[in-house]
C-alpha cells in the first residue's frame, strides 16, 4: 500500500511539473507576440495601434509576479517575471516612436498609480502574509478576466460583417490551449485563483473559435449592407 501511495504521488508530483512547464511556455510564448507588433512600430510608427494592451499585459504580469512570490510558486513567479520584462520593454519602446507622447503619459500614469494603490492597500490593511496573497490574487483575477474578455468587442463586429478575416484563428488556439493548461495547473495545486479566470478564459476562447469557424469563409460585409440588415 506505501509502496502504490509513492507511485501515485511519484506520478502527480510528474505530472504537476509537466503540465506547469507546458503552462510557462505557453504563456511565454503569448507574451512575445508582441515583439511582431513592436518591429511593426519600428518600421511604420506607432500608427493606430493602442498601447493599452502592454500596460494592462505588464500591469497583469507584475501582479501575478508578486503573486507567485507570496505563494512560493516558482511558475508563476517566472513567468510572470519574463512578461513583466517584456511587456515593459514594449511599452518603452512605443513610447519611443509614438509622436503623441501625453497619452502614453496618461496610460502608462493610470496603470502606475493602480500598481502604486494596490501595493499601499495590501501594505496597510493587511498584516499576514495569506491575507496580502488572496488580495493580490483577487486583484490579478479581475484584470486577467478583463483581459480574456477584450475580445468580446471584436466578436461582435465579426458577427455583424459576418466574416472573421480579422481574428486570428491560431492566435485563438493558442489563448484556449494556454487557459486550459493554467486551469489545470492551478487545479493540481489546488489554487482557486488560478483556476477561476482560465476557466472563464477557456470559456470565452470556446466562443471566439465557434464565431471564426461559422464565418470562416465569408467575405466581409460593406457598413451599407449591415446598415440595411439593422
Amino acid at each position: 500500500k506505501q509502496w502504490y501511495q509513492r507511485r501515485v504521488r511519484a506520478t502527480m508530483a510528474m505530472l504537476e511539473f509537466l503540465v506547469s512547464k507546458v503552462a510557462m511556455l505557453l504563456t511565454l510564448g503569448m507574451f512575445s507576440t508582441g515583439i511582431h507588433t513592436v518591429q511593426k512600430i519600428r518600421r511604420k510608427g506607432t500608427g493606430d495601434t493602442p498601447i493599452l494592451p502592454f500596460c494592462a499585459f505588464a500591469t497583469s504580469a507584475f501582479i501575478w509576479m508578486n503573486y507567485g512570490i507570496m505563494s512560493s510558486d516558482g511558475t508563476i513567479f517566472f513567468t510572470n517575471l519574463v512578461g513583466t520584462l517584456l511587456n515593459s520593454s514594449y511599452v518603452l519602446m512605443y513610447y519611443w516612436y509614438a509622436p503623441n507622447k501625453v497619452v502614453v503619459y496618461r496610460t502608462v500614469g493610470v496603470f502606475l498609480m493602480l500598481l502604486l494603490g494596490v501595493h499601499m492597500y495590501s501594505t496597510y490593511m493587511y498584516e499576514h502574509p495569506e491575507e496580502i496573497q488572496d488580495f493580490l490574487g483577487s486583484i490579478g483575477v479581475m484584470i486577467t478576466v478583463g483581459t480574456f474578455a477584450s475580445p468580446l468587442a471584436q466578436m461582435k463586429v465579426v458577427i455583424e460583417t459576418k466574416c472573421s478575416e480579422s481574428m486570428s484563428f491560431p492566435l485563438s488556439v493558442m489563448v484556449l490551449a494556454q487557459c486550459i493548461m493554467w486551469w489545470w495547473y492551478g487545479y493540481l495545486i489546488g489554487d482557486f485563483f488560478v483556476q477561476f479566470p482560465n476557466v472563464c478564459g477557456t470559456g470565452l476562447a470556446v466562443i471566439q473559435l465557434a464565431v471564426i469557424m461559422k464565418y470562416w469563409n465569408n467575405k466581409p460585409k460593406t457598413v451599407s449592407s449591415v446598415m440595411d440588415t439593422v
